[in-house]
């Protein structure tokens, strides 16, 4: 049988972020309602360069007072000022290159071929996108501190460890009063979610898409568990930040590559092995992931995760109780 080539599989103007967002991990993110997109920011971001920060507007709307008593007298009924303000978010390009020969055995058993390289590439931007989730809310919940916060861990050497439970999770979500029932996400390192489980806290649903990855549910929370959450050490003993968020936390949206810039592309160097060759497969994908309430504040190129999980980097806009997350901090 002939040797399968990625050239076989593939022509490079064909493939396009939406082929490769409908990879599996990928997918599952997209559609989870973690993010929200809409046409203007799409069009936005298309018109924007990497690391060009651009403006989110809101309304910045007044807090409650209690309404005015009308009566018989001459006084003019006071005003509230509703104004405008600004967040700003990031555009980042970025890719990843792998040899051909760490592919090509794995598309050759395969009857589908470009489903299976679609996949590959896919399920690593997806697990990318995850850990940019983490390190932006892990950046974000330092930055806002105790207002958002409940620090419940023990640090003593006489007393056990005070580990996540439901709850713990009711006082954490009720930070935010009477948006408490707000909330879909949860993220937890994967010592906590070790807890969760032990506690039979934790539901798998298995997708009956071929090759998704099964879903953790805690009651009505999404679980995504990531060890990139802070840990941190007290004198005695650890301690673990979960984070709970609720649907639309950031708005998300791809930037439309192509030209010079595809989304995928095949770089051969006859050079190298001496004359052998040696080919690459290059895949890129530019995209906004942006909290919303928030503005990033440094400047320069596309963020790092070490940028995002950096709380000088960022500046809160929303008021605590309008934000969209809460912290909560256990053994």
């Amino acid at each position: 049988m002939a040797k399968i080539q990625i050239e076989d599989i593939f022509q490079a103007k064909l493939w396009t972020s939406d082929m490769i967002n409908e990879a599996p991990v990928l997918k599952n993110i997209l559609n989870s309602g973690i993010m929200r997109t809409n046409t203007e920011l799409q069009n936005v971001v298309n018109s924007m360069n990497a690391g060009s920060k651009f403006e989110l507007p809101f309304i910045d709307e007044p807090d409650y007072t209690e309404p005015n008593v009308m009566d018989d007298s001459d006084d003019d009924i006071p005003t509230e000022k509703v104004s405008w303000d600004n967040q700003f978010a990031v555009l980042g390009l970025y890719s990843k290159a792998y040899a051909y020969a760490n592919i090509v055995n794995q598309i050759a058993r395969e009857k589908d071929p470009a489903k299976v390289l679609r996949n590959i590439l896919g399920n690593y931007w997806g697990r990318d996108l995850q850990r940019r989730m983490v390190s932006t809310l892990s950046g974000i919940a330092e930055k806002a501190g105790s207002d958002l916060t409940l620090d419940v861990a023990d640090d003593s050497t006489d007393k056990p460890d005070v580990i996540l439970n439901g709850s713990i999770v009711i006082d954490g979500v009720s930070l935010l009063g009477d948006m408490q029932d707000k909330f879909s996400f949860m993220f937890v390192h994967s010592k906590v979610y070790a807890d969760l489980k032990k506690q039979n806290l934790i539901e798998t649903i298995q997708p009956t898409e071929v090759g998704a990855e099964p879903i953790q549910m805690y009651g009505n929370y999404r679980v995504f568990v990531n060890d990139l959450l802070p840990v941190t050490d007290g004198e005695n003993k650890k301690k673990y930040t979960t984070i709970i968020a609720q649907s639309g936390i950031f708005a998300y949206s791809d930037k439309n590559l192509g030209g010079d810039m595809p989304v995928l592309e095949a770089y051969r160097d006859p050079l190298k092995g001496k004359g052998a060759g040696n080919t690459i497969l290059i895949s890129r994908k530019g995209f906004v992931l942006h909290p919303v309430g928030w503005s990033y504040v440094k400047s320069g190129m596309s963020p790092k995760l070490a940028d995002l999980k950096n709380k000088a980097n960022w500046t809160m806009k929303f008021k605590p109780k309008q934000q969209k997350f809460v912290r909560i901090i256990t053994n």
